[in-house]
């Protein structure tokens, strides 16, 4: 995820940049002290969030957010300010989040989360029932080599518990040791897939935390985790086959089998 901060007292933005150092899913981070040089820098360079506080000289939040929104309409804005009375003009401006000055990182990490939800949440479905297909914004999602395509499917798979480095070598290179030149080549498949998804805005989806890989189920629409949850719509779908092409996928499908059978 792209982020810019724009404040025009140094200080806050020294702390913004502070706040936000431990939030693994920023990829990158731009603070302006100016509306207007933050507004050129979105005309050229994506922008996924922009936190913007409200009183500033030359444009102020309000007038800068819509500036923003027409150059990139799927830009999500949150404001920050110490005036708790500019919130209902927050909402009014549509924006994504409100924080109030003194803030957490907690607070941030609270805001982009529903700035992902909002921005992805309906963008990339994926389906798995029978076979392994990804949309994003209503086109097919295009992974380069059948390892890293293989990658993702796995992760689609295990859902927010993700694997690790070792469980992953197990099911892609299984007749490989798991020295540091399989390890390299596993490294070396997922920064292809995470390259893929940043390609089309669909980075986020997707995060390495404590040693595991793992996808965001709250940010993907997915037939297999909506048939885990009960969606009795989804479940009319399945036909006995889950991923066919992969033959892990086995015990997953078994597993569906039997709650669709209860």
């Amino acid at each position: 995820m792209y982020i810019i901060c724009v404040d025009d007292e140094r200080p806050a933005l020294d702390n913004f940049r502070l706040s936000v150092a431990s939030i693994l899913n920023i990829r990158g981070l731009e603070l302006f002290q100016s509306g207007a040089e933050a507004l050129e820098w979105a005309r050229l360079h994506v922008v996924d969030v922009a936190f913007l506080d409200m009183e500033m000289p030359g444009i102020h939040g309000l007038k800068l957010a819509k500036l923003l929104k027409e150059v990139n309409p799927e830009l999500q804005v949150v404001f920050v300010t110490a005036y708790s009375q500019y919130a209902l003009e927050a909402w009014k401006a549509d924006a994504s989040g409100y924080l109030l000055k003194p803030y957490s990182t907690a607070d941030i990490e609270k805001a982009l989360i529903k700035c992902s939800r909002g921005k992805l949440g309906r963008k990339v479905r994926i389906t798995t029932i029978p076979t392994l297909e990804v949309l994003v914004g209503g086109e097919p999602l295009h992974i380069p080599g059948k390892k890293t395509r293989e990658l993702f499917a796995l992760l689609v798979d295990h859902g927010d518990r993700g694997i690790t480095t070792g469980e992953g070598i197990a099911y892609l290179w299984p007749d490989r040791p798991g020295d540091a030149a399989t390890q390299s080549l596993f490294r070396m498949t997922y920064k292809r897939l995470v390259e893929a998804l940043e390609k089309v805005g669909a980075g986020e989806i997707i995060e390495s935390r404590e040693k595991r890989r793992f996808i965001r189920t709250d940010l993907v629409d997915c037939d297999l985790y909506r048939i885990l949850q009960g969606d009795r719509t989804a479940a009319r779908k399945y036909d006995g086959q889950y991923m066919r092409e992969y033959s892990w996928a086995e015990d997953r499908n078994g597993q569906i089998s039997r709650i669709l059978k209860k």
